[in-house]
Order: C-alpha cells, then sequence, then structure tokens
C-alpha cells in the first residue's frame, strides 16, 4: 500500500473526497452547513471549525504530521472566486 506521504496533490484531494463523501458527510450535514473541515486523509479523522485556519490549527495540534484535505461543509468548493467588474 502506498503511504500518504507519498500521494501526490490529485491523490490527497481523492482520498479526502472519498472519505468526506462516503463517511464523514452523512455525520456533519446540515448541521455544521457553512463551517470548515479538515479531513486527516490516512487515518479519517477530521475537525470542524468556524474558520479554516482555525480549523487547520485544531487539526495540526489533534493530528500532528497528518496529511489534510480542506472542504467547506456543504460546499462544493472552500472557496468562492468571484470576478468584481467596475460601471
Amino acid at each position: 500500500m502506498t503511504s500518504v506521504k507519498q500521494l501526490s496533490p490529485d491523490e490527497v484531494v481523492q482520498r479526502g473526497w472519498e472519505l468526506h463523501d462516503h463517511l464523514i458527510r452523512p455525520r456533519v450535514e446540515p448541521e455544521h452547513d457553512g463551517r470548515f473541515l479538515v479531513i486527516d486523509v490516512e487515518s479519517g479523522r477530521h475537525v470542524l471549525a468556524d474558520e479554516e485556519l482555525a480549523a487547520f490549527d485544531l487539526a495540526r495540534e489533534e493530528m500532528a504530521g497528518g496529511v489534510f484535505h480542506l472542504v467547506r461543509v456543504g460546499r462544493r468548493a472552500a472557496h468562492r472566486i468571484r470576478r468584481r467588474t467596475t460601471a
């Protein structure tokens, strides 16, 4: 089995979404909608916080050395990029 530390970034994302979709989402939606979820892709452990940096800080405290995937509960992406137009 490939060590998580040797996974490519794309493989980490794929594993993170698989864990989210199959194991974690049913337990966190809808009551944590909009919160940030950080998943350790090796163990499947996860933490929730209201802010992205707080979620990563908590993950590093609780799962030191983990390989993390960030999700925003109830969203397809953690962030949205908008283009501002001027009138």
